[in-house]
């Protein structure tokens, strides 16, 4: 049976992946990188296969759980490792638009570049902590629920300012059709970053 110490470091390196796919998404995004696109699209493979891994780890492990709250713990890491497979899956889909960004040679305006920078470093600030929590076992600086709005009052937010933006002529149509898809996947990648430091609260109980 593998150990749980183990298992909990394959997932520790799965947050670093995560996090160091979500920063060469951001790099491809303002340098028009084709090559960061395909060095973030690997990490996303690799989230695959890991989280392949340790399901399979952890669904063993929990099958030897001597007690309720021993499973539940284990289901508790198990949705961890879901969530960071998703946000792969979402990173992907803004991976998608910034390769559609690059080779339609289109411009996002100074404000949405603004607004869009604010929200991937809102968003890799949790990643950072989760990272910093899954090595250091101390989860109690994750006070995200007091920190900042909630996500969707932010793109809703940026939503307005865009069509703003739309009418007034500043934006272009299909680049601010590619703005907003970005808007909603990061949204998600925020949400489910959200969800796996809740659920890092929940098994440090």
């Amino acid at each position: 049976m593998p150990e749980i110490k183990e298992t909990k470091a394959r997932i520790v390196h799965m947050s670093e992946v995560a996090l160091s796919m979500w920063q060469t998404c951001f790099a491809a995004f303002m340098e028009h990188d084709v090559d960061l696109i395909s060095e973030a699209l690997q990490k996303e493979n690799e989230l695959n296969e890991l989280e392949k891994e340790i399901t399979t780890q952890l669904i063993e492990i929990g099958r030897q759980a001597k007690s309720d709250n021993e499973r539940n713990r284990v289901l508790l890491l198990k949705e961890i490792v879901a969530d960071f497979e998703l946000i792969g899956d979402y990173i992907k889909d803004i991976l998608e638009r910034i390769a559609i960004k690059i080779e339609e040679k289109l411009l996002f305006s100074e404000e949405a570049l603004k607004e869009y920078t604010e929200l991937y470093k809102l968003t890799e600030g949790i990643f950072i902590e989760i990272n910093s929590a899954l090595k250091k076992g101390e989860p109690y600086n994750l006070n995200i629920e007091l920190k900042v709005k909630h996500i969707d009052s932010i793109v809703d937010e940026y939503r307005s300012r865009h069509n703003e933006r739309l009418i007034s002529g500043v934006c272009q149509a299909f680049a601010g059709n590619m703005y907003l898809n970005m808007l909603d996947f990061t949204a998600a990648v925020y949400y489910h970053a959200k969800k796996i430091a809740r659920n890092i609260l929940k098994i440090n109980q």
